[in-house]
């Protein structure tokens, strides 16, 4: 299963093109927040969805599986073969899924974004303590609390969407980010021999104002000493 965790500025934009590549019966969306006006000039809905749950509204357009709450840690019961594309803007939810992870053996593919700038990185839960652990390389994913939904009763697009600014191309951008690497990772990783492997980005940054303008993709290999291939 396909779990979508999020389906505003980033997940909105996600779950159509998750669509053309996975039955739509083995996507499940989640979430507690509800659409906003403000939401429309960034987020894939229409203005007939404000007021309603956008999981709600996300499962209607495109016929997937949804769950009206907030994602956290034991809730939900993953297993192996399972997906989690976190498309949330809060530590808490991030440490979660990673949890999840960890615990169930299955993959995520976490989302961030800025004004201009968007990036997607995974995580395999045998990287777990390694340079490819997002924990490791992010450790404020494990200390900072700001932003839960479920402290704050607020949605994904409050406090942080006051603080930092989101324009609907970063959002569309991390959403394209985060299917490159469930491409990569998702469907032709068995494809590859050994020794392509420990060369694949894990990790992918694009800043859309760098160099006057000019879009230029960062690319973190994911080659590691620490990690075994399986």
């Amino acid at each position: 299963m396909n779990y979508v965790i999020g389906c505003g500025g980033v997940g909105s934009w996600l779950v159509p093109a998750l669509t053309r590549m996975v039955k739509h019966s083995e996507i499940t969306v989640i979430d507690g927040d509800k659409l906003e006006e403000k939401n429309i000039d960034r987020q894939l809905f229409d203005e007939l969805d404000i007021g309603r749950f956008k999981s709600e509204s996300m499962a209607e357009m495109y016929g997937v599986g949804h769950m009206v709450t907030w994602y956290a840690a034991g809730l939900f019961e993953h297993y192996k073969d399972d997906w989690l594309f976190v498309c949330v803007d809060n530590h808490v939810a991030r440490s979660a899924a990673l949890a999840a992870c960890d615990m169930s053996g299955c993959a995520a593919i976490i989302a961030a974004n800025e004004t201009h700038s968007s990036e997607a990185y995974i995580y395999r839960p045998d990287w777990k303590g390694s340079l490819m652990d997002p924990r490791v390389y992010y450790p404020e994913i494990e200390t900072d609390k700001s932003g839960d939904p479920q402290a704050r009763g607020a949605g994904c697009t409050g406090e942080a969407a006051r603080a930092n600014p989101q324009l609907v191309t970063a959002n569309m951008m991390a959403a394209s980010l985060m299917m490159h690497l469930y491409v990569i990772w998702g469907i032709s990783y068995r494809k590859l021999d050994r020794e392509t492997r420990p060369y694949l980005p894990h990790k992918i940054f694009q800043n859309m104002t760098k160099s006057g303008g000019v879009n230029e993709a960062q690319l973190y290999a994911s080659r590691s000493t620490e990690r075994t291939d399986k």
